[in-house]
């Protein structure tokens, strides 16, 4: 049963409207709070609970009438049961005493003032949770918890779990079994059975569609909560307004890099081949084979799922909005780094035009030769600027380049603009007004890269000078891999491409818009090392294939080897086109040693993976192909690449790290396609119950089973050998 005690309010708002040409006023009349969900839930409201508030239109309560007294909170024992749920709600309209404790289950959403009763809060070890608080992230912040807002939700995620383990959130929640955090009305944290849960909506940011100030819309959504408790079913994806995208947390002790830790790698797969695969839906079925499930921001025809970009995007949309609206007339300078071809003007452009009342000019400092030019570049500025009507947006492309000789050149002319919103002209100094500087780079591939330039040339060029101006920056990862531990950019890749394809070859998509596409041709576009112009690399293979009028991408159709060349390695891309059907082959050679090697040992050996290749179970062959792909892509990790054979007896030879972490990785990858197929753990294996002895961690694996694993490793450069190719250390 459910029972409603602590702050209820009757809220009146006025609405001014006009009928027949007669302003009138109607009263609309809420009940919020307690009364609020009991109303909503379909009992039967107690006038004597209810508060007259006064309230502005968008809902936040400003206070009650002088002549209502404010009681702290109590609860009639006699009337609950240890199976009740009391529903306690705080409207934040005087500071309480105590949270009352009985013994049923009291679900307790508290407000600002309020929340730091929870610190004192009484816990009795039951069955079930005797007090469940439901706090906003907004109050928690309020009261000292160092959580970030609307940067990403893995960084929000990160932030509360450490705040969870030594902040204000240790303090107030770490105590409590069950408790939920909302984050606007956009997520939520729940914590329910040791696991904490990250509920989100993929799309958007904290508070990018509703504030929980508005006291009608926290209403709603708290009853909606004590639905799911109150039922006991804490289905609480059902408990927002919008899609809702659902990801457990890892403990913080388990998070090697929380500054890196991303909810796409936890939802594609941290293994290469699982990216791979999520890459090639992306591609086939389309972006939303992926934005249902993780972060993403879009703007205009941005459009971005990995963390570092989506973190780096809305601080530049913030500074630029907050610029905007406020009365600074010196410039905002802005600047942003990636390879060529990465689109690094394309984000800000794409973000303006969301944004809207820009207007936008580029000036490309590597073709200017003159001072004056700058100086000209700069007039044109201050004449936009003076006219009011839009806020210019500069570009000012390859900024690091030289001038006069001297590398950097260009710096020293932008320290006075960038500080005080000055230039210099015929000798005179002139108002630049206001402005947003991008500064592009051409040379530095990222921001640390060009800090990093050699230090006494940076200092003399007055490099640190410039960068103390600078209000923020954006590094654009593009298609390539920005460091090895750079795992997403395939899944970049992915949706660039598919991109591309509804852009410049619609032809290629069928009544369904899936893309036609041969499996090879896809797997090199995703997996080819390096795009040595960036995205114009990519695009460049769509524009240079002769797709006109056909309905499907076929490895014929690729462009000749020289013009590819400009753009990947093109012996490297055509032997990836070949990787799957190549792996298909040396899967089934690989069997076919297995089966020599294991039936020597014991000729009457009773497994069916013991069975020549073309007799063997479908799955086990996909096994065995998925085996030889896994580690092919796993060399990458090692350095190791595959090449024609150079010497007809050279054998390549494993360093003892690398074979002893391939080895694992091999056991890793069998250990999760076997808990993927169904199968478990025990003691003997069983093939038909599914059972094997070997779901256990390397650690735990016998010497001889190690041995086994290590094995599979071993056998692969014996078959690239048979086929005329041979591994080697770049």
């Amino acid at each position: 049963m459910l029972h409603y005690i602590g702050d209820s309010a009757k809220r009146i708002d006025r609405i001014a409207y006009t009928e027949n040409g007669v302003n009138r006023v109607k009263e609309d009349i809420k009940i919020l709070g307690a009364m609020g969900i009991a109303q909503k839930m379909g009992s039967e409201i107690d006038n004597s609970c209810l508060v007259s508030l006064t309230a502005s239109n968008n809902g936040t309560t400003y206070g009650i009438p002088e002549n209502e007294q404010i009681n702290d909170w109590n609860i009639d024992q006699q009337q609950l049961s240890s199976n009740d749920f009391v529903v306690l709600y705080d409207l934040d309209i005087a500071q309480r005493q105590h949270i009352p404790v009985c013994d049923a289950t009291t679900i307790a959403f508290l407000k600002h003032r309020n929340i730091n009763l929870l610190r004192n809060a009484t816990l009795r070890k039951t069955e079930k949770p005797k007090l469940i608080p439901i706090v906003s992230m907004n109050d928690l912040r309020a009261n000292g918890a160092t959580v970030s807002k609307a940067i990403s939700w893995e960084r929000t995620a990160t932030d509360f779990l450490r705040d969870l383990s030594y902040g204000i959130c240790q303090e107030l929640l770490a105590k409590f079994p069950v408790f939920v955090v909302l984050l606007e009305t956009d997520g939520m944290l729940v914590r329910q059975n040791d696991i904490l849960t990250l509920y989100f909506t993929p799309a958007k940011a904290e508070g990018d569609t509703g504030s929980l100030e508005n006291e009608g819309i926290r209403n709603a959504i708290c009853t909606q909560i004590v639905k799911q408790i109150a039922t006991e079913e804490y289905e609480f994806s059902k408990v927002l307004p919008n899609a809702i995208g659902v990801q457990a947390l890892p403990n913080l002790d388990q998070l090697e890099a929380p500054e890196s830790w991303s909810i796409l790698n936890e939802v594609c797969g941290r293994d290469r081949l699982e990216l791979i695969e999520a890459a090639k839906r992306i591609v086939i079925n389309g972006e939303k084979e992926i934005l249902d499930a993780v972060p993403s921001c879009q703007y205009g025809g941005l459009q971005t799922v990995d963390r570092m970009e989506i973190e780096n995007y809305r601080a530049i949309v913030n500074l630029m909005q907050n610029y905007a609206k406020d009365k600074d007339n010196r410039p905002l300078s802005l600047a942003v780094f990636g390879f060529p071809g990465s689109g690094k003007s394309f984000g800000i452009k794409q973000i303006a035009k969301t944004l809207g009342g820009f207007e936008i000019f580029v000036f490309n400092l590597s073709q200017f030769t003159k001072l004056s030019e700058l100086e000209v570049s700069f007039q044109e500025i201050r004449d936009a600027s003076i006219k009011g009507e839009r806020l210019p947006l500069v570009f000012f492309d390859e900024f690091d380049s030289s001038f006069n000789g001297e590398a950097l050149g260009w710096l020293k002319y932008f320290l006075a603009p960038m500080q005080d919103g000055v230039f210099m002209e015929d000798g005179r100094e002139r108002q630049l007004g206001r402005a947003i500087f991008v500064f592009a780079g051409g040379t530095s591939t990222s921001f640390h890269n060009f800090i990093r330039s050699e230090q006494e040339l940076f200092k003399k060029v007055k490099g640190p000078d410039f960068i103390s101006r600078l209000k923020g920056y954006l590094n654009i990862q593009g298609p390539n891999p920005v460091n090895q531990e750079d795992k997403a950019y395939i899944i970049r890749r992915a949706m660039l491409l598919r991109s591309m394809i509804g852009r410049s070859a619609k032809q290629l998509l069928d009544s369904n818009q899936k893309v036609n596409i041969d499996e090879n041709i896809l797997y090199a576009l995703l997996t080819t090392e390096t795009y040595r112009h960036g995205a114009r690399s990519l695009e460049f293979f769509i524009s240079m294939s002769p797709l006109l009028g056909e309905k499907k991408w076929y490895s014929s159709l690729l462009p000749p080897r020289s013009q590819m060349d400009i753009h990947v390695d093109a012996e490297e891309f055509m032997s990836k086109v070949s990787v799957l059907g190549m792996c298909k082959e040396l899967a089934k050679m690989s069997h076919e040693m297995y089966l020599e090697a294991e039936l020597a040992k014991s000729p009457n050996k009773d497994l069916q993976a013991v069975t020549h290749w073309k007799n063997l179970n479908e799955t086990y062959q996909k096994s065995n192909i998925s085996q030889i792909q896994f580690h092919i892509e796993r060399f990458i990790d090692s350095n190791i690449a595959i090449r024609q054979k150079t010497l007809p007896n050279k054998e390549f030879v494993f360093n003892d790290e690398d074979l002893l972490e391939l080895s694992k990785a091999e056991h890793d990858r069998w250990y999760k396609e076997r808990i993927r197929d169904g199968w478990v753990y025990g003691d003997k294996r069983d093939n038909s119950r599914k059972v094997h002895n070997n779901l256990v961690p390397w650690e735990q694996l016998s010497k001889e089973d190690k041995q086994k694993d290590t094995d599979v490793i071993l056998r692969i450069p014996l078959l690239f050998n048979k086929i005329g190719l041979e591994l080697y250390y770049r």
